[in-house]
């Protein structure tokens, strides 16, 4: 008998085993998806400090076989300081590189539904942050796996480094902001926040609503992760990624062996 998928996802979480796509039961709709990633996070002993949304380009999408965005939780132990250094052993996968905007919430979200507009969303964010977010998932094919199990294994987060907090309104337009992505003091690409649905708060507003129909909410202190502004990139060992936006600050991250 098959094992409930939580509880495979999260048994692989806990030993690092790449999880057989045949072994377990695709969930039949987004619903039952997100479903399934409630019960994960209620499996996995790590409080849960905010969110990451994915999918947020028309290529991602394209690349996740997706046609809206995708979210899921960043728990305590998926945090990373700036200038941290981890070992590719704490990954399924080598995990892909993004650059993302971030932000901290400063105030629990009252709005619900509807009523949540690029503009509300920004007047509930206390900093403003360029990120790393690594991402891979937990099945033996990765990023191949069905979508449906993607969203289960939490949107393929596995780690997010923020950058410094900026205020708001210091730092400006985020749709013009640039984000440069650099391995090993290279820079490999860039992009703007366009990228993101147009406008990282747009991507903030998204994930109210959608928390909203699962009953939840976001809550002062938490974490929003937007998606990759610059689109994704392999990484390999013994590499220093960094993610830099100009007067934003940058994140780095060290991969060793």
């Amino acid at each position: 008998m098959n094992l409930p998928l939580p509880v495979v996802l999260a048994h692989s979480r806990l030993t690092m085993e790449k999880i057989d796509v045949n072994d377990v039961v695709i969930p039949e709709s987004a619903a039952l998806a997100y479903a399934a990633q409630d019960q994960l996070i209620g499996l996995i002993d790590s409080p849960v400090v905010g969110w990451k949304v994915g999918a947020t380009s028309t290529a991602s999408q394209e690349k996740l076989g997706v046609k809206a965005p995708i979210c899921g939780p960043i728990f305590e132990r998926t945090l990373a300081t700036s200038g941290s250094k981890l070992a590719m052993s704490s990954f399924h996968h080598p995990p892909a590189l993004e650059s993302e905007f971030a932000f901290t919430i400063g105030t629990d979200v009252a709005l619900i539904g509807d009523e949540v507009t690029r503009t509300t969303a920004r007047e509930i964010v206390s900093s403003v942050h360029v990120a790393i977010e690594l991402v891979c998932s937990r099945f033996d094919s990765n990023f191949a796996a069905d979508p449906a199990l993607l969203v289960a294994d939490g949107a393929l987060h596995s780690l997010l480094v923020l950058g410094p907090g900026n205020d708001p309104d210091s730092a400006g337009d985020l749709k013009e902001q640039a984000l440069f992505t650099s391995v090993d003091d290279n820079v490999i690409a860039q992009g703007t926040g366009k990228e993101v649905l147009g406008d990282p708060y747009e991507s903030l507003a998204w994930l109210c609503k959608h928390l909203a129909r699962r009953g939840m909410q976001l809550t002062a202190g938490s974490i929003v992760t937007t998606g990759a502004a610059t689109g994704l990139h392999a990484t390999k060992q013994n590499q220093t990624l960094k993610t830099e936006g100009n007067a934003l600050g940058s994140a780095t991250l060290s991969l060793s062996e």
